[in-house]
């Protein structure tokens, strides 16, 4: 397996996506903070660019579509925080 920086990208939003679905399934982040639905946005960012210069068509659907509602969630959390 060659090793590169859009490798490096992938796996590091991969990453990111799992730790935070870890720490929310064992109540250690709550699914309405800002800083989870955040990991969530930036981790599918990078999964996301990493499908795009893979050609990776099925997976770029389920993450920018995964990218696309937590954009939607953390700007109605962020909304709710300044209220």
């Amino acid at each position: 397996m060659d090793f590169n920086l859009n490798l490096a990208i992938g796996i590091f939003g991969a990453l990111i996506q799992l730790i935070a679905f870890a720490l929310n399934l064992y109540n250690k982040m709550r699914n309405n903070s800002a800083y989870y639905v955040g990991t969530n946005v930036f981790g599918a960012l990078c999964t996301s660019y990493y499908a795009i210069v893979n050609s990776d068509i099925p997976f770029l659907l389920l993450e920018a579509t995964w990218g696309f509602f937590a954009l939607l969630k953390l700007a109605e959390v962020l909304r709710k925080k300044k209220k």
